[in-house]
């Protein structure tokens, strides 16, 4: 049966421009301060997918022989930023090719190294070690690290110093609990670290982000400055979803307490990578940034940190980048990020099962004159 109404024909081409609108605010909006409209904070989260349903309609428009395929084309054009930012166009790995100049440089977001409900979980455990013995960075950091001094627990400093030869370590020490539990961001090095800082950022419950790690380390005779940290954590918990059953009035409450949650921990987060910006701009050293942003490319906190640096993944990277194991196949949240003045080698990601993140790791050099 035909359809005669001109209405219902139209339905596709404005699911399109729906779709096409959606696609640039997404694109654009996380340029926008988020403190200032805290809503464009998350924006980017959907970019993604509002891409991929707006390519989806070029072929359509071509196999129906409408004069409508610009319409897709253009949103696409017009998110070309976040695209590039979004997608590693390089199938293979890079050059492994070593020399006395090139340093490996890997970062992990630990999840307290398979500390779970304070037990430790030892098939956890010894992948972590063995994946980290695998890669045997030469400059290795973690966030939501934890170690233990307790005899029948486990010191992980003194574990990973032992296996992976690190004779150099900085830890931040952000919480203790207990006496001998500690919690913080931690920066190993097979070359000499010669002066560290902790730089307080915020508060955060697991400790791994309240401050910056800064490091200044000695490679092939050149100080290089590298900064890791993990910014703001949404850190929703189960209770916090509790509204979406709305079996009661009172669930728009939690809504409303879920949405303050979220708005505080953008406009933290977007404080946190100014200041991680500053610092970096402020080094008289070339430097490194790397961690958990715990936010997606397509993000105000990625564009302001990476500004004038180079992202590792998208010069040697491909795909995606997933760095995340759960929530959505496409959140890439960790990083390595260098000035200029570092060639990067090559990239790679490690997605181990059981991990929440996957370590991600970069063969790096500093360029010769």
């Amino acid at each position: 049966m035909l359809i005669k109404s001109p209405f219902i024909r139209r339905v596709p081409f404005y699911i399109n421009v729906l779709i096409t609108l959606t696609l640039i605010l997404t694109a654009w909006l996380p340029f926008i301060n988020p403190q200032k409209c805290w809503p464009c904070g998350f924006m980017g989260l959907f970019f993604p997918l509002c891409w991929c349903l707006n390519l989806l309609f070029i072929p359509l428009w071509i196999i129906y022989k409408k004069q409508y395929f610009w319409l897709p084309v253009i949103g696409i054009l017009l998110s070309f930023k976040a695209s590039y930012n979004s997608w590693g166009m390089h199938p293979a790995a890079g050059s492994s090719n070593s020399s006395s100049q090139q340093f490996t440089l890997m970062t992990f977001n630990s999840s307290s190294m398979g500390l779970k409900d304070y037990k430790e979980d030892p098939a956890l455990r010894s992948h972590i070690y063995q994946t980290l013995q695998t890669a045997s960075p030469d400059i290795l950091c973690l966030q939501e690290f934890y170690t233990n001094t307790r005899k029948d627990l486990t010191d992980h400093i003194a574990k990973l110093q032992e296996n992976l030869h690190y004779p150099y370590y900085y830890f931040t020490k952000d919480k203790t609990s207990w006496n001998t539990w500690h919690y913080g961001i931690i920066l190993f090095s097979r070359f000499p670290i010669i002066q560290t800082l902790k730089i307080p950022c915020g508060h955060s419950a697991v400790g791994s982000g309240s401050s910056i790690l800064q490091a200044d380390v000695l490679v092939a005779g050149d100080t290089v400055r590298i900064f890791t940290a993990q910014l703001q954590s949404y850190m929703f918990k189960s209770d916090d979803y509790s509204f979406l059953h709305l079996k009661d009035p009172g669930d728009v409450d939690e809504g409303k307490h879920l949405t303050g949650k979220m708005r505080r921990t953008i406009n933290k987060r977007a404080e946190q990578s100014r200041l991680l910006a500053s610092l970096v701009a402020a080094s008289p050293y070339p430097a490194i940034v790397c961690g958990d942003f715990n936010d997606v490319p397509v993000s105000y906190t990625y564009n302001t940190i990476s500004s004038g640096l180079q992202d590792a993944f998208l010069a040697k990277g491909w795909g995606i980048g997933r760095t995340l194991s759960f929530l959505s196949p496409t959140l890439r949240i960790d990083y390595i990020l260098t000035q200029p003045s570092f060639i990067i080698h090559n990239y790679k990601t490690f997605r181990e099962k059981g991990f929440e993140h996957f370590p991600v790791m970069s063969g790096l050099s500093l360029k010769r004159n």
